[in-house]
């Protein structure tokens, strides 16, 4: 005889569960929340969570963006006020439920992910993805300014102000002119794992009087 999780009032765990997220998709918070709590109260809570990431994308994804940044916040304080042993670790946990059953819904990353993994589409690699990136494109032999006309191309771009765009454009003309090489404007522009590393550096450099 198979044994069959019930939770403290004797629901199944997974009719609970799947009532849970289905409420949640029709926005019933009242009912999403008693579910969810049915869970959490029977001693799911990791369960739950785990399955409040998942409608975070699968049920409202592109419709509100924050939700998943909100839920990992929540989640933080819930294991916070968990690890700590103070009372009212539960109020991050319906702060999630109700976040999740008011926002507006989208199924669209679940679909995208079953055409991903199912599609038998097969796509060429576009012309303008070779590149000086690529093999192909320095044998082609395009340079920084094909990228900058066709590799680094956006649409659907918004405003941003850009104000660091003319210094990266004049960055890859002086490259491709070999007025200066990939650390740029300055010989110190150098990335340092460790502090030993720059020691390291400091010292060969100092000797070379280049400072």
């Amino acid at each position: 005889m198979s044994y069959e999780i019930r939770t403290r009032k004797d629901y199944s765990f997974y009719d609970c569960s799947s009532a849970f997220q289905k409420e949640i998709r029709r926005s019933n918070e009242k009912k999403a929340l008693f579910f969810a709590f049915e869970l959490y109260a029977s001693g799911y809570s990791k369960y739950i969570w785990k399955r409040m990431f998942v409608i975070a994308s699968e049920d409202i994804g592109l419709a509100d963006d924050s939700v998943a940044v909100k839920l990992n916040a929540l989640y933080n304080n819930w294991k916070m006020i968990n690890e700590t042993g103070a009372n009212g670790s539960s109020v991050p946990f319906v702060h999630a439920v109700l976040i999740l059953a008011r926002a507006k819904k989208s199924r669209i990353c679940d679909h995208a992910k079953i055409y991903a993994m199912k599609t038998n589409d097969n796509f060429d690699i576009p012309d303008y993805a070779y590149d000086m990136h690529t093999r192909k494109g320095k044998q082609l032999k395009r340079g920084n300014q094909y990228f900058l006309d066709h590799g680094a191309k956006l649409e659907n771009e918004i405003e941003t102000h850009d104000q660091f765009k003319d210094f990266f454009v004049q960055f890859l003309h002086d490259k491709t002119d070999k007025k200066i090489d990939d650390l740029g404007y300055d010989h110190r522009n150098v990335v340092h794992k460790t502090t030993k590393d720059l020691a390291k550096f400091n010292k060969e450099n100092s000797q070379t009087n280049l400072f």
